[in-house]
């Protein structure tokens, strides 16, 4: 009988050979199916999941996805630390199986399988020192915004700038944006909270950029979502992760602001 050796997978997904272990290739009648395994790509993002070089995941996203594993079924693996562009690609191609943190779009909708699971604030106002704070909504009238080229923004929020006569401008990412704001192009930045507060927290170029105490009310129909890639072989487990994911949301366990 011919044997090959099985791979163990460590409880923070990494995967390690093991020579010295052997298995029976056939498997014995009777025995259970293995688990299917979804790879779930992410980077470092505090305060939702930390993921630092050479350290596993942790976090309480992390232990939402642990648990949505255990009961839709399946083994969760992580990817290593991956921008959220590449797991983007990634995503799109079906090379990994799993996202979380995505805002919809019918361009999503046709790439990805989505589930909603927590509010999304995308608009959060930072400022630099040469700003005037922003203490209620008609404070934003008459002021320059820069906002972020890759960046989703909701409908509503682009139809209320030009009602309050702001004039919008465009960073191609989030540091080009940040550096408008930081050299007086623009009165302040709008853009995603937790992506913002890493990238001011990280680059000391903008650590006089602070977040501003009045925000704008939250868009309850803005919700940011789970998303498994139409490419991934795991596909058909779909319906019992959103169902799964649907329980955990009910039971007020996704929730991360």
């Amino acid at each position: 009988m011919r044997y090959r050796c099985i791979k163990w997978i460590l409880t923070w997904g990494a995967a390690f050979s093991c020579p010295a272990l052997l298995h029976a290739e056939e498997p014995l009648a009777g025995t259970a199916q293995a688990k299917p395994t979804l790879e779930w790509c992410l980077d470092h993002l505090p305060p939702r999941h930390s993921y630092l070089p050479g350290q596993p995941p942790k976090g309480p996203l992390v232990e939402m996805m642990q648990e949505l594993a255990a009961a839709s079924g399946f083994t969760l693996t992580f990817s290593p630390p991956t921008p959220l562009s590449r797991c983007l690609k990634l995503l799109e191609e079906g090379k990994t199986d799993l996202m979380t943190g995505l805002v919809q779009t019918e361009a999503r909708q046709a790439l990805f399988l989505m589930a909603p699971f927590d509010e999304v604030r995308m608009t959060s106002i930072f400022l630099a020192p040469h700003s005037p704070v922003i203490q209620r909504e008609q404070d934003l009238r008459g002021r320059i915004v820069v906002l972020t080229k890759d960046r989703t923004y909701p409908p509503a929020f682009l139809k209320l700038l030009p009602q309050l006569q702001m004039t919008i401008i465009w960073g191609k990412d989030l540091e080009s944006a940040l550096a408008l704001l930081l050299y007086q192009q623009a009165d302040l930045y709008m853009g995603p909270l937790h992506y913002t507060s890493l990238e001011l927290q990280k680059n000391p170029r903008f650590k006089t950029l602070k977040l501003n105490h009045w925000q704008l009310p939250a868009d309850p129909t803005q919700r940011t979502h789970l998303a498994m890639s139409r490419l991934s072989p795991h596909q058909a487990l779909w319906p019992k992760i959103d169902q799964a994911l649907q329980h955990m949301v009910a039971a007020n366990k996704t929730h991360f602001y």
